[in-house]
């Protein structure tokens, strides 16, 4: 392992694309410098740390837990944030343990709900006395990829997406006759790509805002969402005149990495 140094990186490769910032202060609130091109970067990288986020066998902690008591753990030259974990709806927290580290450490002593999209789950948390006390997890964007008939990369038409949402929130079990509904209405020129993508968007998040009511409705919300998913979701809770705080993703990840590492710095 490498020793503990003033230079060090930051990686997040549950980003598309993946993500790796030169740190060059221990200090959350500490300058970070995007590294560009991964392979590029992994060589400059080598021979400092490197910290990133939990994998599949990266100690966890039970929920209720205060993320800012997870520790890193040593994987080769990786040190890795633990994990959080739930039994009942059974989840492992993994990427997303960073982002809500880094807005606890901004945001002392919050409470209400965490909205934090990802490119493999969504996950809402409950927060109360720093601590994650439960969470949802909802695989929102991967269905979205499945389903649309074009790319997820195509613009957010935030009027479409309203009506199937308002439609399957209220009746989840009409989901999969608004996608066929949908994609019937694109493949015979009704629909452009942009609208057919939204309506998916907005099929898919009526069925996560459903299972979530208890989550956003009447809470103190926040939403830490990457740049590339921030619209639907947006769109979604303004539809239901949800009041929320919209947080910068990147900084949330960055401060949450980099408190970490300060904290095993004075450990070793």
């Amino acid at each position: 392992m490498s020793q503990p140094s003033d230079t060090w990186f930051a990686f997040d490769d549950s980003h598309r694309p993946a993500r790796i910032w030169r740190m060059v202060k221990t200090a959350p609130d500490g300058p970070a410098e995007v590294v560009a091109g991964l392979d590029e970067a992994r060589k400059v990288a080598l021979g400092h740390p490197l910290v990133t986020h939990a994998h599949a066998a990266t100690p966890a902690l039970p929920v209720p837990a205060a993320p800012a008591n997870l520790s890193l753990h040593a994987d080769g030259e990786t040190l890795r944030l633990g994990a959080l974990t739930q039994a009942q709806p059974h989840t492992r927290l993994c990427a997303a343990v960073s982002k809500i580290r880094g807005f606890l450490q901004v945001n002392k002593d919050w409470d209400g709900v965490l909205c934090l999209p990802g490119f493999a789950t969504t996950v809402w948390a409950l927060i109360s006395a720093n601590e994650v006390v439960s969470v949802l997890s909802f695989t929102t964007a991967p269905l979205v990829e499945a389903l649309s008939p074009v790319a997820a990369s195509v613009s957010i038409d935030s009027d479409a997406l309203i009506s199937p949402l308002q439609d399957v929130i209220s009746k989840p079990e009409t989901l999969g006759l608004r996608l066929a509904e949908s994609r019937s209405l694109w493949a015979a020129g009704e629909l452009n790509d942009a609208a057919v993508l939204s309506q998916t968007w907005g099929a898919a998040l009526g069925a996560e805002l459903a299972a979530a009511r208890a989550y956003w409705l009447g809470q103190n919300l926040a939403l830490i969402a990457p740049s590339a998913l921030a619209a639907p979701y947006k769109a979604a809770l303004s539809s239901q005149y949800v009041p929320f705080t919209e947080v910068d993703e990147a900084q949330m990840t960055i401060k949450g990495l980099a408190s970490a590492y300060a904290y095993y710095k004075t450990e070793t």
